[in-house]
Formats: structure tokens, C-alpha cells, sequence
């Protein structure tokens, strides 16, 4: 028996793997000068060949044993997951059901390649920490850039988040971030009365001259890996719930493209001024100021007041 052929069009004499036919059919080889055998390993002959052209030579097989060509009807679950690109078990049985594919039998194996292929990054664990004190831990990050500039000329905006009130301070970026960065210092400094300890940021280009400054300061700056965002989560989250908010109330309020400023900011006033679980059904505002936020005065963003 031959098991495992590989076709090779190109190649101009068929070949024999010795160890491999040996090992499936337990038999061996005893080559001489002019021919060899073939015996199983009581000694008896089992076939006699040729030498000629250099090669031992089973050519007088051909003059006993007419040409055959073997066909398989009926296919493993597993050939037919690989003729159909590795499709999912649900889609594979329905392609099987509907077109009645011959199969051989109904059961399909853990395929490695799949597992390899389609292989995702582990997620990461949910961290528990909390800052005990305002300004503990300031998150920052840069958003945009959009496609339309803002009525006061910005296309993107700079969002600080404080990790103990989940406060959210937003600016529209029309100066660098270090700027920025030290007209929010100023601004939460007095607010508070108290000094950031840490500002967590990515290594983007946008925040890698600030590492001097912020050495000169005395502020630590907890760099996020690079290629992680997972550790901007918190900040990466106020983005989203920003955008989502702020695209809301634009859409409702049908403004030119050019007033998205104005959304995010109010989504940003609002947000603020929302109960959240992450703080025991109170706000931000609530933490911050230490008195509940006022509703009767808010409007419908856009509407004619």
C-alpha cells in the first residue's frame, strides 16, 4: 500500500519514501547490485525490482497491474469544513443539508487551523482601584480630528477626567496640549485646593513633551504601554459617551456641522450633572460640590429659548 501521495506535475520520475513504505506495510528492503526485494519479516519474497537508470525501479509492476484511478464519494465533516474555507459548524451543516453533500460521517473535530487563525488577544482584567481623594489620579486624552472646524476654530478636543469624582473637563483644541494642560492645572488647583499627584496619558506624540514639565512640577505621569489601550479605558469610555450624547443632541437639534463644539460641551454639562452607579447613584457634580445638581433651568439643546 501507498499512503500519502503528493502530486508533483513537474516531476519526472515517481519516487518512494523507503522508511515510510516500510513503516505501512512492515515490511524491508534488500538492495543488491542488480535488483532488490521486498520481503516481510518471516523472509518471504514479496516483490523483486530492477535496477536501471541508477534507480531501483518498480517498473514491472506496470506490466502486471492495470492503471486505477480512486475516487472518494463520500468526504469526512472535516474535508468539507476545508473545501468550504473553514466555515462555522452551523454554516457548514447547512450548506451540507441544502445542497445534500455526501458526508462519511457526522462529526466534527476541534480544528487547530481555526484556532489558530481566528485566535483574539486576552482580555484584560477589570481593575478594582479607586482614588480615595480628588486629583489623586487625572486621566487625559485627545480626541478628533474632525472633519468640519468648530465655530471657535478647533478640531479636536482635550478631555481630563478626575478618577475619584469621574468628573470630566473638556476643552476644545485649538493650542497645544501642554498649554492646555497648564491653564486646567490652574483651574483645578484653586477649584479644589489641592494639587494633581498623578495624570495618567498614552505616549502619543501629542503629550511627549510634557514629560519634562511634568517632571519640573512634581506631577507623576503614569504612561499607558504603547499599543494598549485597555489602560485608557476610563477616559476611552468618556469619549464614547461624550460622542454618543453630543452626536444625539446635534442630530435633534438639526445645527450646522460646524456646532459640534457647542454639543459635546453641553453633552459634557450634562454628563456631569447625571446619577451614575459607579458612584452610588450620585453625579460627578454631586462628589465635586457636595450639593445636588439643578435641572429646572436645562433646555432643549438648540431649541429657541
Amino acid at each position: 500500500m501507498l499512503k500519502q501521495l503528493l502530486i508533483v506535475p513537474e516531476i519526472q520520475k515517481n519516487l518512494i519514501f523507503v522508511q515510510q513504505f516500510c513503516s505501512d506495510n512492515l515490511v524491508f528492503f534488500e538492495f543488491h547490485d542488480r535488483f532488490f526485494l521486498i520481503k516481510d519479516y518471516s523472509g518471504k519474497i514479496l516483490h523483486r525490482g530492477t535496477f536501471k537508470d541508477g534507480l531501483y525501479s518498480f517498473s514491472s509492476l506496470s506490466d502486471t497491474l492495470p492503471p486505477h484511478a480512486l475516487t472518494a464519494i463520500r468526504a469526512f465533516y472535516q474535508i468539507w469544513h476545508n473545501r468550504l474555507g473553514y466555515a462555522s459548524f452551523p454554516v457548514l451543516q447547512k450548506s451540507i443539508s441544502t445542497f445534500t453533500l455526501p458526508v462519511a460521517n457526522k462529526r466534527l473535530p476541534v480544528c487547530s487551523d481555526c484556532q489558530l487563525a481566528r485566535s483574539s488577544q486576552l482580555s484584560f482584567k477589570t481593575s478594582n482601584h479607586k482614588s480615595i481623594n480628588p486629583l489623586d489620579i487625572v486621566h487625559t486624552d485627545v480626541w478628533g480630528p474632525t472633519p468640519i472646524l468648530s465655530t471657535s476654530g478647533a478640531r479636536y478636543y482635550l478631555c481630563y477626567l478626575d478618577d475619584c469624582t469621574k468628573f470630566i473637563w473638556l476643552f476644545p483644541l485649538k493650542l497645544n496640549v501642554e498649554k492646555v494642560f497648564l491653564l486646567f492645572k490652574t483651574l483645578i488647583e484653586r477649584q479644589f485646593n489641592r494639587t494633581i499627584k498623578n495624570i495618567q496619558f498614552d505616549w502619543g506624540g501629542e503629550y511627549r513633551r510634557m514629560s519634562t514639565l511634568l517632571t519640573q512640577i512634581g506631577i507623576h505621569h503614569r504612561r499607558a504601554c504603547p499599543y494598549t489601550h485597555q489602560q485608557m479605558g476610563a477616559v476611552e469610555r468618556r469619549h464614547k459617551q461624550i460622542v454618543e450624547v453630543g452626536l444625539s443632541l446635534f442630530s435633534h437639534s438639526k445645527l450646522p456641522q460646524q456646532f459640534w463644539e457647542d454639543a459635546f460641551l453641553t453633552a459634557t454639562y450634562i454628563i456631569n450633572r447625571l446619577p451614575t452607579p459607579i458612584l452610588n447613584k450620585k453625579s460627578p457634580y454631586e462628589i465635586v460640590y457636595c450639593y445636588t445638581p439643578d435641572y429646572h433651568f436645562l433646555k432643549v439643546f438648540g431649541c429657541a429659548c
